[in-house]
């Protein structure tokens, strides 16, 4: 009986040392994908192009592809999405990334995840970004009700693509840290900002937040 106890103990709860290497298998990710970003980067310098482009890096991928929420498109709930709109960081199927191109980059700009070539400063995007973040935002906005093609025209969405896009150009100054590490400091979140969302087609009114 005491043998039967103490194997349900164990099985019970996770050890300290599965624990542990979980928190190890997540750092050596983020080392991996550090290493994979940098090495982009020097690229770019040897080629004296700071936008030089190039296919997504293996573990990069990965991570993107298992990011919260990026296993269906954002628009449409499609599966295992293999097309991303670079100007919020979320991936969408090939029908959806039809209706995104047809919006103009300057709502929305669309990549093949496998076909296609990135900068170092993209793939940040596709790393910080992620379909269930994109998604919430959408949802507190109250922009997830009508038409889809819509909410990308909004005042709340341009905050979105600015916001995103400053963040990312703030992190591509240092090497890359993941996720966590890149949220930590942060002081004032995107409710606190007063973004109302706006049903009316952007190219009609100025955006409550400018893009500078």
């Amino acid at each position: 009986k005491k043998e039967t106890k103490s194997n349900k103990m164990t099985t019970g709860s996770p050890s300290v040392a599965t624990l542990d290497n979980a928190r190890d298998i997540n750092s050596s990710l983020i080392e991996e994908v550090s290493c994979e970003i940098e090495t982009m980067r020097k690229k770019s310098n040897q080629a004296n192009e700071s936008n030089a482009c190039h296919h997504i890096p293996v573990t990069c991928f990965e991570t993107i592809r298992f990011l919260p929420g990026n296993q269906s498109c954002i628009d449409c709930q499609a599966r295992n999405p293999d097309w991303a709109t670079i100007s919020y960081g979320a991936l969408l199927c090939i029908n959806c990334a039809a209706k995104h191109r047809s919006f103009g980059v300057n709502y929305s700009k669309v990549r093949s995840l496998t076909m296609d070539h990135f900068t170092a400063q993209e793939v940040l995007i596709l790393l910080e970004g992620g379909n269930q973040q994109l998604r919430r935002f959408f949802e507190r906005h109250e922009l997830l009700d009508g038409k889809s093609s819509e909410r990308y025209f909004t005042r709340a969405a341009r905050f979105y693509r600015t916001g995103i896009d400053q963040h990312v150009t703030k992190l591509a100054k240092k090497p890359y840290e993941g996720r966590e590490a890149s949220r930590r400091g942060y002081s004032c979140s995107i409710r606190q900002q007063n973004i109302h969302p706006c049903s009316s087609n952007e190219k009609s009114r100025q955006p409550m937040i400018s893009a500078a």
